[in-house]
């Protein structure tokens, strides 16, 4: 009878919201590599970022327009890989980490709006 009490446990309320809740990170794990696209667009941001944050320290007061120049296309990369479609959880989770910096940062709407919708089309895929 124990095995019984256990599998009633886990079919619980709590058991079947935690089973949903992970099916994400666990499909993140075992889906493929998804689309090049969004690799390249998710890779150009971070080598942006990358490139931006080895930039001298002094440089915005040293020369402003270069500075100005190197922020700029940093933000646009960022902004195309808000932008991009994840095919994949793992792909999904990684727009996240990009989206909130590492959870460094909160979303803005946009973003998590785009997101709302990318998780909802994720999701009818697996039906």
């Amino acid at each position: 009878m124990k095995t019984q009490t256990t599998r009633r446990a886990l079919l619980g309320g709590a058991g079947l919201a935690a089973a949903v809740a992970i099916v994400p990170a666990v499909a993140a794990v075992s889906t493929p590599t998804g689309s090049a696209a969004f690799r390249a667009a998710l890779d150009a941001s971070d080598a942006a970022a990358r490139r931006f944050n080895t930039l001298p320290v002094n440089l915005e007061t040293d020369d402003e327009a270069a500075h100005t120049r190197e922020m700029d296309s940093m933000i646009a990369a960022s902004r195309v890989a808000d932008r991009a479609t994840p095919t994949t959880w793992a792909e999904f989770v990684r727009l996240f980490d990009h989206q909130c910096d590492g959870g460094l940062s909160s979303l803005d709407d946009d973003n998590a709006e785009r997101l709302l919708a990318h998780a909802k089309r994720l999701l009818s895929q697996e039906a």
